[in-house]
């Protein structure tokens, strides 16, 4: 029985591979059938569609396009009154107006059902935005040749037989681009609305203002894109290095240009949400009209200028009068050219030092009876709130918003966590989820010494993959206000569209896939087989995805003989990991790397990568270079968790790899909270020496800590304290890494206990004043 088992699993586990290369459509269907059989397109195909249906027949068009443009093929439409069956006829393509009684289903605007077998194929739908998805999902049955921009003479294109039901999990599927930290042209913004298209999202958010830039044309205030639209430089290298780097920089939309990507977007059903920043990240739109300030210059002391620098200013739009007319007629514009439901109004990072600074602000804080400069911007967004639902309109802020007390019609893009989106939902309002530490894509994702440079964080594709956007604190009644999930791609340190496309794909088919797919059938290794063929698509596209799945990551531990052992791992089970230690690149025919991992004895570096069975390098080469000592690869625990910065894994503080100034990904980081941590050496032994490392920078709320102390136990309960460290109060400006040691003096331990008081809450003169500071932490040494 155990061995008839056995091969009873075996078949399954080969059914289940062929189906995932045969069907491997992203995102990934609520129902699929596989069939016995497949439809061919040859010349003698034709694709029908109903008569009058003038919006199914562009979907035709596109499919016809695609056909003649890989295969030379010229499909036939015809227009024909389509009958209410699912069975295909010969040598057909229809594109079927749904009938309620087709399979017992009432299809929602945006599902489908697609039915091929070996006569034909049948795409049905209530809309033509269903018969939309059901396109993308016959071109991703179809060989990936079909997205080529070229003749591929061998390509045969075959349809696996299958029937298909699909509807999404989520109503919004979206995906910023901001278009302010750096421009990108109209031609690479369609590209950019094709390609979610492809993976069924159905949301662009344009993030078009903000302190380094506004993009969008408004008439009625040309200094908006006369002064507003350039910089006369930008940051060079990581924020925290504080270099520029000389060249001007600009650019924005004209209404023409803005009206043609909307028209654009709308024959991919896809709604544009524009994002206009108040009462932050205004510089861009002060230096064009300073009165729109408290001050009549910037609390620097200059002019208002559009500046290089990223991060948050303080310089802010006034709540007066003059500035509630300015943006309101901006909105004017604004909603003449969008139709979407919703405007996105900015909120976040709002400094409220001019307003605590301003006689105005005081006093109409007295006048209205607000308690706080919070209370102060909630006041601003609500006048927008009821402004924009004057017109039609909802508006859409960052949770930021939620400060002082939410506006009666918001919605909140929750960024800062899952938390505003909780706190929006028990408070019956409607959320869209896009946590940094889940959807954030400009975020490292690989080992950071490979990758180019990023602001930091590290969110790999196996971590986006696995958030679920609707909370589980929530009822199932407050549930129903989470709208959906976006991906953030915020572009200070992407200047190119190539670059765009590496930092977004494949990360944004995770969030694809979540935002469509049943939660109980999403599966990652599923996902990540189904990519593989997925990737032959983006490159048949041009797509400049990363090839990050196929890098490989490293771990240190202890073996049974208390050896220093790196643990490699690559996340394709297929691939094969070659490696070095001589620090030469490895090859094909390097070293294969064994489960036991490799015993490291000395400082030293590991070099590493992925290759085919065919000896083809799949990713890039790992280079870990690790410092050995008592605490390499030793487990420790944490009275406080990380909180999104953990050093790429469980064990990060000692892994035996420093943190990197010019890199957040290498370090732990707790935000508000305390580094209380004890390594436990596995036995007593002598310990001479405790080292450790703090990273302070300032701007970007990383705060050295108050004190620090080291403590030794041989029983992990009670501690002898060795020396307590005063600390700075503030680290220097931009960003330094501070390294400490503490004599021990050939004491006998087995825990050691590192403990490093948090700064607390962010000084009012800082900008970020009142919300807690970040602690970041690594690597303990113990010698």
């Amino acid at each position: 029985m155990k061995k008839a088992f056995g091969l009873f699993s075996l078949l399954i586990l080969a059914f289940s591979t062929i189906a995932q290369n045969k069907y491997a459509i992203i995102p990934k269907p609520l129902e699929l059938t596989p069939l016995t059989g497949e439809f061919t397109i040859d010349a003698q195909t034709k694709i029908l569609v109903p008569k009058g249906a003038t919006e199914i027949r562009p979907l035709a068009e596109m499919l016809a396009e695609r056909v003649v443009v890989t295969s030379g093929i010229k499909l036939l439409i015809e227009e024909a009154d389509i009958p209410n069956t699912l069975v295909p006829a010969n040598k057909t393509i229809v594109f079927a107006p749904y009938k309620e009684q087709v399979m017992n289903k009432i299809l929602g605007d945006e599902d489908y059902i697609l039915k091929a077998d070996a006569k034909g194929v049948i795409l049905a739908g209530a809309t033509g935005k269903g018969e939309f998805y059901a396109l993308q999902s016959l071109l991703q049955l179809l060989p990936p040749q079909i997205f080529s921009s070229s003749l591929e003479k061998s390509v045969k294109l075959t349809v696996p037989a299958c029937t298909i039901f699909d509807r999404p999990r989520y109503g919004h599927r979206g995906s910023m681009l901001d278009v302010a930290r750096h421009f990108f042209p109209v031609s690479f913004v369609k590209r950019y609305i094709d390609l979610l298209a492809l993976h069924k999202m159905n949301r662009f958010h344009w993030h078009l203002t903000d302190d380094q830039g506004w993009r969008i044309e408004i008439k009625k205030y040309p200094k908006l894109t006369e002064v507003g639209s350039k910089r006369k430089e930008s940051m060079k290298g990581h924020y925290n290095e504080w270099k520029f780097d000389g060249i001007p920089h600009g650019g924005f939309y004209t209404q023409e240009e803005i009206k043609e990507v909307i028209a654009y977007a709308q024959k991919k059903y896809i709604t544009i949400i524009p994002e206009i920043e108040m009462p932050g990240h205004a510089l861009a739109a002060l230096a064009s009209y300073p009165e729109l300030a408290c001050t009549e210059k910037s609390l620097k002391g200059g002019p208002f200028e559009v500046t290089g620098i990223w991060g948050v200013h303080d310089d802010v739009f006034c709540p007066t009068e003059t500035t509630f007319k300015f943006l309101e007629d901006v909105l004017t514009e604004v909603i003449a050219l969008f139709p979407s439901d919703y405007v996105h109004i900015g909120g976040d990072e709002c400094p409220k030092t001019a307003w605590k600074q301003s006689a105005f602000c005081q006093a109409l804080m007295k006048k209205e009876g607000l308690k706080d400069e919070h209370e102060l911007q909630s006041y601003f967004i609500k006048h927008f709130d009821k402004f924009l639902t004057s017109k039609g309109k909802k508006i859409i802020g960052w949770d930021e918003i939620l400060e002082g007390g939410i506006s009666p019609n918001a919605t909140i893009m929750s960024w800062r966590g899952v938390e505003g989106g909780i706190a929006a939902a028990q408070q019956n309002h409607d959320a869209i989820m896009t946590p940094t530490g889940f959807c954030y894509l400009d975020y490292y994702q690989s080992d950071p010494s490979t990758e180019p440079l990023a602001i930091g964080g590290y969110l790999p594709l196996e971590k986006v993959y696995s958030y679920d956007p609707t909370p589980k604190a929530l009822t199932p009644e407050q549930a129903k206000h989470i709208l959906g999930i976006q991906a953030n791609l915020w572009t200070e340190y992407i200047q190119t569209p190539s670059h765009v496309e590496y930092m977004a794909y494949p990360r944004a088919c995770a969030i694809a896939e979540t935002g469509w797919t049943s939660a109980k059938l999403k599966n990652y290794d599923d996902f990540t087989a189904r990519l593989k063929t997925h990737f032959e698509r983006l490159k048949y596209l041009a797509v400049n995805y990363a090839k990050s799945y196929f890098d490989i990551t490293a771990s240190s531990a202890i073996n049974d003989k208390s050896q220093v052992v790196i643990k490699l791992q690559s996340v394709d089970k297929a691939a094969t990991i070659r490696y070095t230690v001589d620090g030469s690149e490895p090859t094909a025919s390097s070293a294969l790397y064994q489960p036991t991992g490799v015993v490291i004895t000395k400082d030293g570096s590991v070099r590493a990568a992925a290759f085919s069975a065919k000896g083809e390098q799949l990713g890039k080469v790992l280079t870990k270079y690790f410092f050995i000592n008592k605490a390499t690869g030793r487990k420790y625990t944490l009275v406080n968790q990380p909180k999104n910065y953990t050093g790429g894994e469980t064990y990060g503080l000692t892994n035996g790899v420093k943190g990197e100034d010019a890199n957040s990904a290498t370090w732990i980081g707790f935000e508000g909270k305390d580094l209380d941590a004890t390594v436990d050496l596995g036995q007593s032994m002598t310990v001479n020496k405790v080292s450790f490392a703090f990273k302070g920078a300032s701007d970007s709320w990383i705060m050295l800590p108050t004190e620090v102390e080291v403590s030794i136990s041989n029983d992990g309960k009670t501690f002898t304290s060795i020396k307590k460290i005063p600390m700075a109060a503030t680290p220097p400006k931009g960003s330094a890494v501070q390294q400490l040691g503490v004599a021990v003096d050939g004491k006998k331990a087995r825990y050691v206990r590192v403990f490093g008081k948090n700064y607390g809450k962010l000084p009012d003169n800082h900008p970020g004043n009142g919300n807690p500071a970040w602690l970041f932490v690594d690597e303990i040494a113990i010698e």
